[in-house]
């Protein structure tokens, strides 16, 4: 297994245009015709659920071992940054040293951190 390498992720801004440059060909396609068929009132709607799909592709986190049918921790803790979540970043920093923490795919956890725009 090769490491995978990432380039350094930037917040994402929460515009039509920001959100279709951070997805990948194939999701800015659907992306794009969603946001423009929705209707003026739905649209933040449609905003909030694509940004949070462009935070979790810019996490990219590795493979996902949890039994089938089950949510890792990671997947947990990037879903609620993705959905704009509250997160006690000094918190979460505390847990990295805690001994069951080195479970977690903390990359992936910082790529969706800097994605989402939080220090």
């Amino acid at each position: 297994m090769t490491a995978q390498t990432h380039a350094p992720v930037t917040p994402i801004p929460r515009t039509i245009d920001g959100i279709a440059d951070a997805l990948p060909s194939a999701k800015r396609t659907a992306f794009n015709i969603e946001a423009r068929t929705t209707e003026a009132a739905d649209l933040p709607a449609c905003l909030i659920k694509w940004w949070g799909i462009a935070v979790m592709e810019a996490a990219a986190p590795a493979q996902d071992t949890t039994a089938e049918g089950t949510v890792s921790m990671t997947t947990l803790m990037l879903r609620r940054i993705a959905a704009g979540g509250a997160i006690d970043w000094n918190e979460l920093d505390v847990m990295r040293e805690r001994r069951g923490a080195r479970n977690l795919d903390w990359a992936a956890i910082d790529r969706a951190r800097a994605a989402a725009g939080a220090a």
